[in-house]
């Protein structure tokens, strides 16, 4: 049977009466001779255009592919085919991007593709682990399971990224609005100070010179400084979208003091909690330690991590290798030796990432707490340096005049 097709009509009956609607018809051939049949004279015959599915046409949120992950583990623990929770979820997606790319996994695996591989090929966006992990649980039969627990893995980072991104946030804000009132003491107040003080200025201080001529630029020039501020921001954003210059700056702040055991912490919580995640999912432990590795940034940590997977090979113990090559504690370390003996490896490396995410939560509230009054001190320090050289170019008019 042909596919139907969606056609809009106008026309007239016998009687003369205007008749306009929709039919369904193979072609425009096959409208025409239906609607001459009903007694209709045609004026007007177009196809009618493709109707948009309700929804936005965007891709998938981080939190709505969270909630698929989920949807669909619930699903097949509850006897729900694969295919049949898929189609389920894809119906009741809102993101038309998003449905489009289930409906194309779906008639992946209809010709008999493997998950794991559609996932992959269909559905870009998820972290590279789910990929990986859907295969396991495509081989082992458990694929609810593997989507559950790869659901809660992208829940906590997403929620250990928003803990970092919101404890930056108030410190970013403090240095903004004190960025915006020195630029306006410097473009309104400055200039004022600098017409009372005239033009002769052989007897004042150079730090004041330099503010007052500094101000009466910025005042005397405000679209060149501002398209100048502009390029200097846009410069920054394409330094810091950078690759290259990502992994240095990343490599400087591992090393600072405050900012440092934060991003130790969050490599050491992210890395075990993957590893914990893959264990407790069967997967051979050379798989897991390559799984958890990728997910490390560069830096020492994931150096000492290059080099686990030979020490495997080699007969070297996971807890011998990772003494020699990381920085991880003795009580980790314990942990780990404990885990190898009981077979309890999995359980273990999860405990491990509970206690470096619980140190994690407060070494980001320590951070917040320093950064706060260090953006305030910088300001006021600024703001400082700038009145004084106000009041002492007053003073030296002053004392020139008496």
């Amino acid at each position: 049977m042909s596919e139907q097709r969606s056609f809009l009509y106008r026309g007239m009956t016998r009687d003369g009466t205007a008749s306009r609607g929709s039919l369904n018809a193979a072609d425009e051939r096959a409208a025409m001779r239906r609607l001459a049949g009903e007694g209709l004279i045609v004026t007007e015959l177009r196809e009618a255009p493709p109707i948009k599915p309700p929804g936005k046409d965007r891709g998938l949120k981080q939190t709505e592919r969270v909630l698929v992950l989920r949807q669909l583990a619930l699903m097949l623990e509850a006897g729900v085919s694969l295919l049949e929770a898929l189609d389920t979820v894809a119906q009741g997606m809102t993101a038309r991007k998003g449905q489009a790319q289930f409906q194309a996994m779906i008639a992946a695996l209809r010709r008999g593709e493997n998950l794991g591989g559609a996932f992959e090929a269909h559905v870009p966006g998820f972290p590279f682990y789910v990929y990986a992990m859907a295969r396991v649980g495509e081989a082992s039969g458990r694929i609810a399971a593997v989507l559950k627990d790869a659901a809660e893995q992208m829940a906590y980072e997403d929620r250990l990224r928003k803990d970092f991104q919101n404890a930056l946030t108030y410190p970013a804000f403090l240095l903004s609005a004190g960025v915006l009132a020195v630029g306006f003491i410097f473009t309104q107040v400055v200039p004022r100070f600098g017409a009372m003080i005239g033009e002769d200025r052989t007897n004042v201080p150079a730090l004041s010179r330099w503010v007052l001529d500094t101000g009466e630029f910025a005042n005397a020039n405000l679209p060149i400084v501002a398209i100048g501020f502009a390029a200097l921001a846009v410069l920054i954003f394409i330094i810091a979208t950078n690759p290259a210059v990502r992994a240095r700056a990343y490599s400087i702040a591992h090393g600072l003091p405050v900012v440092g055991p934060v991003l130790q912490s969050r490599e050491i919580a992210s890395w075990a909690r993957l590893t914990a995640f893959a264990l407790n999912n069967n997967v051979p432990i050379l798989s897991a330690a390559a799984l958890s590795r990728a997910a490390v940034p560069t830096g020492p940590f994931r150096a000492g991590l290059d080099r686990l997977e030979g020490d495997l090979r080699a007969g070297v113990t996971l807890e011998s290798s990772l003494a020699s090559h990381t920085n991880l504690e003795a009580m980790d370390l314990s942990l780990i030796r404990a885990g190898q003996k009981s077979g309890a490896v999995g359980p273990m490396f999860g405990f491990m990432a509970d206690n470096y995410e619980a140190r994690l939560r407060d070494r980001m509230k320590q951070m917040t707490a320093l950064l706060e009054p260090l953006a305030i001190a910088l300001i006021s320090v600024v703001v400082g340096v700038v009145a004084l050289s106000l009041v002492l170019a007053l003073s030296s008019v002053y004392e020139g005049v008496v």
